[in-house]
């Protein structure tokens, strides 16, 4: 039953086919005699009965019922249909909603968006406790009865636990394995909070991130407290038997958790979890770099402080701006101050000193104080240009939206490059930078990760050949054992994967006996060419599927907006095996930053004004607000309409 069908008995709503008693949404003018598509879904058996053609479900067909219920077990209960039938399906309820020719209002769905606008806003519950909130509510619509402070707390858990729902059937229907992410916080309370982030490719070669769990976790974090509450998360989510690599930062106590991990786990993971546990690489980057700048720490130091002094007073802040009136450049509303620990954040200080160098001379003159020399200035420039491609890498491994595991050994050794550049040379500074930088590389990427080094084959622009251009470079006479090893790898990979797609095609032949033409008829035409294509090359070729797509030329390095997902989604038939292998080894990801990112917005939700919002209502939030997707995306109302139907 919907969270919003208790409202239904204050205000009569037209829902469906002028019936009040349907928990979803179907509007249509009364004029209107087109059939639903929904019907294209359902056969009937008589009386006042349907049966489901996807999963069998009978539900029932009242003279007067509407195709609500219908439709809502379609989007939200059947874990057969097909994922662009069931779109299609939100979508033409989405369509109608706000048509002013056949516009019906409907309490419940105002009451279901006005929840996702308290998620998405991360708006305080007690907004609906201000004397203006009633009154706003009445001028939409003077019926509509508003709720208060707990209901709509509530509401927003009703949304949350639609979406878990979801994401469940989703995950039960899942033939890929998954990837996490996980990072520790520390709240504005003092309580420490662990977020996991699961990361997988679905069918469709679609991209998908979900924060999945929230939790408090106990102090002291030792690696088996972090072990015990990461294996709970994934046997909550029924994810125990899909794990393929989670990334976790440099701390040393995640090396022992990942060991618990594998003890516990290791059976069904592939070879143990031997390879599961990524190291971070933002964070490796980021003490790379810090390693470095330590060479010019003074320079920093004194242009941290200038800036600092300025940033302190309004009056200074005043002072700098009537000098950058008169030099004609845009005033400043505050100057930008770093997080030393964060290198990025001094990179950016020190980018924008540089634009105001001028001015801030001309302010120490004036101000009669001292600044950085001259000198510093120009190791501070030098200093931003050489790290510029460093901030490029950062920014690589932090994506989220998209696969980057595949760029991991290109990006490395692009900054190996760059430490070993003779250039560094005609300046002290620089060299000195670049060798304590090179030093702390060499602990950390000098043998570069085995799972991400294979992803790099799963990039038709560079397979195997990249890594060996690389790699001689690298490691002179030694690269060929060192490719060999990743190569033995990759074709264990490729055979354990082969005999599972093997033994998932010998059960799916038994039962298809079973199931007869219904199911036949359901299958996607593409899976049908998938199977006949790898069929067709079992039996001409003895050339396993590995050598071929080894053998086919490299496509141009130079395509423009190149999709590596899709090469794979139009490549899947001529490559099966290889292909599901893809979407595990590209859903991997090259840093915590997913998981890291969402302590954010729970530390927006734990200031200082709600400290008293207990741990599963700010669970609840996060896991809703990331599940609803970036506000930067194309606004589609249909994408949401489940949750408001299924809570």
């Amino acid at each position: 039953m919907s969270l919003f069908d208790q409202q239904s008995n204050d205000i009569e709503a037209v829902v469906g086919e002028s019936d009040s008693r349907s928990g979803t949404v179907e509007i249509r003018s009364s004029r209107s005699k087109k059939r639903s598509i929904v019907w294209d879904h359902f056969d009937e058996i008589g009386g006042q009965k349907v049966v489901c053609k996807h999963c069998d479900s009978t539900l029932t067909k009242a003279k007067n019922s509407g195709t609500s219920h219908l439709k809502r077990h379609l989007t939200a209960s059947c874990k057969n249909i097909a994922v662009e039938d069931r779109e299609k399906i939100i979508a033409t309820t989405a369509d109608d909603l706000f048509d002013a020719a056949t516009f019906k209002f409907d309490p419940k769905l105002t009451r279901g968006l006005l929840t996702l606008l308290f998620v998405d806003g991360e708006l305080p519950f007690s907004a609906t406790e201000s004397r203006f909130w009633e009154p706003a509510m009445r001028s939409l619509r003077p019926e509509y009865k508003s709720v208060g402070r707990q209901t709509m707390r509530e509401d927003c858990l009703g949304v949350f636990r639609a979406g878990c729902d979801a994401i469940l059937a989703e995950f039960e229907g899942l033939d890929s394995r998954v990837s996490f992410t996980s990072d520790i916080w520390t709240s504005s309370a003092s309580l420490g909070y662990m977020c996991v982030t699961a990361h997988w490719i679905d069918k469709e070669f679609r991209f998908q991130k979900k924060i999945i769990a929230l939790k408090q976790i106990p102090y002291p974090h030792t690696g088996r407290a972090i072990a015990h509450l990461i294996e709970k998360i994934w046997n909550d989510w029924k994810l125990d038997d899909k794990i393929f690599a989670i990334t976790l930062d440099n701390a040393s106590v995640n090396d022992n958790a990942v060991g618990h991990l594998k003890k516990k786990l290791g059976d069904k993971m592939l070879f143990g979890g031997s390879h599961m546990h990524i190291r971070c690489s933002a964070h490796i980057l980021n003490l790379i770099v810090h390693n470095g700048m330590g060479i010019i720490e003074t320079t920093l130091e004194n242009i941290r402080e200038l800036l600092r002094h300025i940033s302190s007073s309004g009056a200074r802040l005043q002072v700098l701006n009537t000098i950058l009136d008169e030099l004609k450049l845009p005033r400043k509303r505050g100057l930008t101050l770093d997080c030393p620990t964060r290198w990025n954040s001094t990179f950016a200080m020190v980018k924008e000193a540089l634009g105001l160098q001028e001015a801030l001379l001309r302010y120490v003159e004036t101000a009669s104080m001292v600044g950085p020399t001259i000198e510093e200035w120009r190791d501070a420039e030098a200093m931003a240009k050489f790290l510029e491609p460093f901030l490029d890498a950062t920014k690589s491994f932090s994506n989220v939206r998209r696969p980057s595991s595949h760029t991991y050994i290109k990006e490395i050794w692009d900054i190996r490059r760059l430490l070993l550049d003779e250039d560094h040379k005609d300046n002290a500074k620089l060299e000195g930078l670049a060798l304590q930088m090179h030093e702390k590389f060499c602990k950390y990427w000098e043998d570069p990760n085995l799972i991400l080094t294979i992803a790099t084959f799963f990039d038709p622009r560079y397979k195997f050949i990249f890594l060996k251009f690389c790699y001689r470079k690298a490691y002179g006479d030694e690269h060929e054992a060192k490719i060999e090893s990743v190569r033995v790898w990759l074709k264990r990979y490729f055979e354990q994967y082969e005999s599972s797609m093997r033994n998932l095609n010998r059960a799916s032949s038994g039962s298809s006996s079973r199931v007869g033409l219904q199911v036949f008829g359901k299958r996607k035409l593409d899976e049908e060419f998938a199977q006949f294509t790898s069929e067709n090359y079992e039996s001409h070729s003895t050339m396993s599927e590995l050598d071929k797509y080894m053998q086919e030329p490299l496509v141009d390095i130079n395509v423009k907006n190149f999709d590596i997902l899709e090469f794979w989604k139009q490549n899947s038939g001529l490559y099966p095996t290889l292909a599901k292998m893809a979407r595990d080894f590209l859903a991997v990801q090259t840093s915590s930053v997913a998981s890291e990112s969402a302590f954010s917005g729970s530390g927006r939700l734990t200031d200082h004004l709600r400290t008293s919002m207990n741990s599963e209502t700010i669970e609840a939030l996060v896991c809703a607000k990331d599940w609803l997707g970036p506000k930067d995306e194309e606004f589609d109302l249909s994408k949401y309409l489940h949750l408001i139907q299924r809570s």
